[in-house]
């Protein structure tokens, strides 16, 4: 079967546009997920066809019979991605979010070396932590850190930011940039997308300990300490999950 250069250039560029589609989806869940179900299906489908174009001239069934190959391989191809979003999708969707702490980890302690010298006074805590959606697009939360002391006292602490507003230079902003480029880290707000794991280190900037204690003092003297995801446009509180000490 004799291919044509212009079919070869044809094929060669579908196949281009197939892999950098499914490349683009999968290296951005958060933003694929946020878009309407239309959306996400016109962009998988577009895929799919690409992928159907590229390999149609070496398909000997149907040789210099592109509206055939349309009707009959493309067209179908097609209507399981539309079905998928449009009617089988929301009606699996979920209910909140699940999370919880895979590890403890300190930067810095004031009483020890730490881990990285990073030139403060303050303990810099990076737990480890899983947070799975279990809904159908893609949701913004924050995370915090709550803990009360044997007198019933509450010290909140929010996760460092990843942008941080103004212009002068601040612990959160300094940790940010330092932290930043490590995939690792998570910063406030953290982009959940649909059923899927995101998993990372939040950072806390722990600044309210008195002279000579340890956080690790401090946890293990404390009534109660937990994690909150909150809604970063109006601070509704979504979920509590505990702190596993140190």
């Amino acid at each position: 079967m004799k291919i044509s250069l212009q079919q070869i250039f044809i094929s060669l560029a579908s196949l281009l546009v197939s892999i950098a589609t499914v490349i683009t989806i999968s290296q951005n869940p958060a933003q694929y997920g946020s878009e309407p179900l239309l959306v996400r299906a016109l962009i998988l489908n577009l895929a799919i066809l690409a992928a159907l174009v590229a390999v149609f001239p070496i398909n000997p069934l149907f040789k210099n019979k592109p509206g055939a190959y349309g009707m009959a391989v493309c067209l179908p191809a097609l209507i399981p991605g539309f079905f998928y979003f449009l009617f089988f999708l929301p009606g699996q969707a979920g209910v909140g979010i699940a999370a919880e702490q895979l590890q403890s980890q300190l930067i810095t302690d004031s009483s020890s070396n730490g881990i990285i010298e990073v030139g403060f006074s303050y303990p810099i805590y990076t737990p480890t932590i899983s947070l799975q959606h279990q809904d159908i697009f893609t949701k913004q939360v924050n995370v915090f850190l709550r803990i009360t002391d044997a007198n019933g006292d509450n010290s909140l602490f929010r996760g460092v930011r990843s942008r941080i507003p103004g212009t002068g230079l601040s612990v959160e902003a300094t940790l940010q940039g330092m932290l930043s480029e490590n995939s690792g880290y998570l910063f406030n707000p953290i982009a959940l997308p649909p059923y899927r794991e995101t998993q990372g280190r939040v950072v806390f900037i722990i600044s309210n300990l008195e002279d000579g204690a340890t956080f690790t003092e401090v946890l293990g003297s404390t009534y109660q300490a937990q994690f909150e995801l909150r809604d970063p446009e109006n601070g509704q509180l979504l979920l509590e999950f505990p702190l596993n000490r140190i």
